[in-house]
């Protein structure tokens, strides 16, 4: 079995991605070049401009309990991590790049040519996606040759888009899952290499779902790349013709999700 080059985009999530980086690296680090730490804003929008649509979407409560949780884990990675360079736990995906010696960038256009030039320069043969939050273009898919693998939290092809877990959530679905797929050039539509599934139970709350997805995709990433690595790996279709898509949800939306008897937290 032949080792690929790999380079992982993360998203700079603070509460469960350092967990999955961590259970990643811990298999791949010595075939990674590099970890691309990507903002946590969605599509087009601004940090500022997230965390708006979220505190309307949110409401006050949960809103406050998620952004007091955030500053929390910010100051530990920034004094326990950072200041006290300890990488027993790991409060950020940067600490955890860290902690296996694998080099980190962070806001940069992954589609930039000066980005393109540091992953050529750094032999990449693949890159795996979690949680990105940028669009992966031509240029980029096309100079990468084991091609670029996402992980999408829900059952490819349905719900596609944003926020998955709560959508799953909100539409009384008693399945859940995540999908490692390649990516092409439309949203979440490339040929699916591994899915996994979990079950949803009556009074699930949003935070137990993510948990839940989040544990599931280390593991489901860890396979596809076994799968890449060994050749010519199977492939599930990505049926667009069966895809339903999602954006950021209404208050309309939320009080269906509540209604349904699920929480936030």
């Amino acid at each position: 079995m032949k080792q690929l080059t790999k380079y992982i985009f993360v998203q700079n999530d603070p509460f469960y991605l350092p967990k999955v980086l961590d259970k990643v690296l811990r298999e791949f680090a010595d075939s990674t070049a590099g970890v691309n730490i990507q903002s946590v804003a969605q599509g087009r929008r601004t940090v500022f401009q997230t965390a708006a649509d979220l505190y309307r979407l949110y409401g006050f409560n949960y809103f406050q309990w998620k952004l007091r949780r955030y500053a929390w884990r910010k100051l530990c990675a920034k004094v326990i991590n950072g200041w006290l360079g300890s990488t027993r736990t790991c409060y950020s995906v940067k600490a955890v790049a860290r902690k296996y010696g694998v080099e980190a960038t962070e806001a940069v256009d992954v589609n930039s040519e000066a980005f393109r030039t540091h992953l050529r320069e750094r032999g990449v043969e693949l890159i795996v996606s979690i949680s990105g939050t940028q669009f992966y273009g031509k240029k980029l898919r096309e100079q990468t040759p084991a091609g670029i693998i996402n992980c999408h939290g829900a059952l490819l092809p349905r719900y596609r888009g944003l926020m998955p877990s709560f959508w799953t959530l909100a539409n009384g679905e008693s399945i859940g899952g995540v999908t490692v797929h390649f990516v092409d050039a439309k949203l979440d539509n490339g040929p699916i290499l591994v899915q996994e599934t979990y079950r949803i139970h009556p009074r699930d709350s949003l935070e137990d779902i993510m948990a839940r997805s989040k544990d599931l995709a280390a593991e489901a990433i860890i396979r596809s790349v076994r799968l890449i690595e060994a050749g010519d790996p199977p492939l599930l279709p990505n049926d667009e013709a069966l895809a339903t898509h999602f954006s950021m949800p209404t208050r309309e939306d939320v009080l269906r999700f509540r209604r349904s008897g699920h929480r936030f937290v």
